[in-house]
């Protein structure tokens, strides 16, 4: 038993670490400003709607309820493993009926014959197989690493649900209101059709303009449908998100969504949400890659532990009693001890294939977690670009708009005054309407490039199941 002690505290575990790459000190192409992580970062959005579906989704979203019934599973199959190695215990109890048949007899045990005989047992058995050289550390580590994995899929699915919440509903905000501007335009540009098709007549414009100004018209409506079908399909990408079938939402969401008159929401992120030695912290992916090399070697330890001696223990207490009739060899308690080692010799080299088998994947675990956090740092490289530039193209689009809403005024006054044709004044509506389509899909492509970043990095820090 003392060497079985001192056998059970060796590990054949691989001491290789699964070290990341070196990080970078600082995000290139950040915006400037203070690098903390922050959490709900949708709330930013300041759109009670949003934070009402986002709630609805993490607390009835398929793909949450899945995770979480995961990490159930993993939990109870990390308990089953670690109880190989325990003790168990087990009662027994059987019976034995016993006729002579004709003119046979059994003997009993007080030297007579009688014709049946009938015989009780019942006990108890323990059974262990002693975890030699770290097999316990092995069975342990691959139980934690069976869990984190399953945590990290949680997370994973909870930053992806939050993130494609957002998303659709920032696609259903910008087709809408890109929708009212289109009606607006296709409704000047029939104005300004009709006004060219009038002066043609009259012989103050050419066909060619009234034709022109009829394809305008015509061209702008052909926009229209492409944007209800969008908006449609971020209605029924929200409702699946959140478990609902599409057409079946409560009144009070349906009416919520649809708000035409809604703005596109907006988040001012000045700021990476989190410094790069934190990256690994918040990406699941990471955290999933790194429990992948941890379970990859315990699965080598377990293979190297099949070309070590194992020792098993039984033991047992057993009571018999006479049922019917005195037969012989009952009542009595018998305890047995029985230790058992087995010591593989030969097998023509399947187990040392098995272990060259799994230091291979060790080896592949290791190379995939690397790559999983260089990849991480890409993407969240790329995310903070896309925002910063983002940002920039918002910034051209409000100023369009802006010298385009001066252009407008002048165009009214002008009118008003008489110094300018009706045609022309609807020519500067319809360019005030194309820059304000310009600045509607320059906030929807900064609103999903702020989404993104939130969604490279992991979405900050845990955000609690709801369930």
């Amino acid at each position: 038993m003392s060497a079985a002690a001192v056998l059970a505290a060796c590990s054949t575990m691989p001491r290789d670490r699964a070290e990341a790459p070196p990080l970078p000190s600082v995000w290139q192409d950040a915006p400037a400003g203070a690098e903390l992580p922050v959490t709900d970062w949708w709330r930013q959005f300041n759109d009670p709607t949003l934070d009402t579906l986002v709630a609805d989704a993490l607390q009835n979203g398929p793909s949450i309820q899945l995770a979480v019934s995961r990490i159930r599973e993993a939990r109870a199959l990390s308990y089953q493993t670690l109880t190989r190695y325990l003790p168990e215990l087990t009662a027994t109890g059987q019976g034995q009926y016993t006729r002579a048949i004709e003119d046979g007899a059994l003997p009993t045990a007080a030297g007579g014959f009688e014709r049946e005989q009938m015989t009780g047992s019942y006990g108890a058995q323990a059974t262990w197989e002693i975890p030699l050289f770290g097999r316990i550390e092995a069975a342990s580590t691959a139980a934690r690493a069976n869990t984190q994995s399953a945590r990290a899929d949680l997370r994973a699915a909870q930053v992806s649900l939050v993130a494609d919440v957002a998303q659709a509903y920032v696609d259903l905000r910008a087709a809408q209101a890109s929708r009212v501007a289109l009606e607006r335009s296709a409704q000047i540009s029939d104005e300004l059709a009709g006004i060219l098709q009038t002066s043609a007549r009259a012989g103050f414009a050419s066909d060619a303009d009234a034709a022109d100004a009829r394809r305008a018209a015509a061209t702008t409506r052909t926009r229209i449908p492409g944007i209800i079908i969008e908006a449609r399909r971020a209605e029924n990408v929200l409702a699946v998100l959140r478990g609902v079938a599409p057409g079946a939402e409560p009144d009070t969401i349906r009416a919520a969504l649809a708000q035409a008159n809604a703005p596109v929401p907006h988040l001012e992120l000045a700021a990476a949400p989190a410094a790069p030695a934190d990256l690994l912290r918040l990406r699941p992916d990471v955290a999933r890659a790194e429990a992948q090399t941890l379970l990859a070697a315990a699965n080598v330890s377990d293979a190297r532990n099949a070309l070590l001696p194992q020792i098993n223990l039984t033991g047992s207490i057993t009571v018999s009693d006479a049922l019917i009739g005195d037969p012989t060899g009952v009542g009595a308690t018998i305890g047995s001890a029985t230790p058992f080692i087995s010591i593989p010799l030969f097998d023509w080299g399947a187990r040392f294939a098995t272990i060259r088998q799994r230091d291979a994947q060790f080896d592949q675990a290791l190379i995939q977690y690397r790559q999983t956090v260089t990849q991480a740092v890409a993407e969240a490289s790329n995310a903070l670009v896309a925002l910063d530039q983002g940002r920039l193209r918002l910034d051209a689009a409000n100023e369009a708009e802006e010298a385009a809403n001066v252009t407008a005024r002048g165009s009214r006054a002008a009118y008003e005054a008489g110094i300018q044709s009706l045609s022309d004044r609807l020519r500067s509506e319809q360019q005030l309407i194309e820059a304000e389509l310009t600045r509607i899909e320059s906030e929807a492509q900064q609103a999903r490039a702020a989404i993104a970043t939130y969604r490279a990095f992991g979405g900050g820090p845990v955000i609690e199941a709801r369930n």
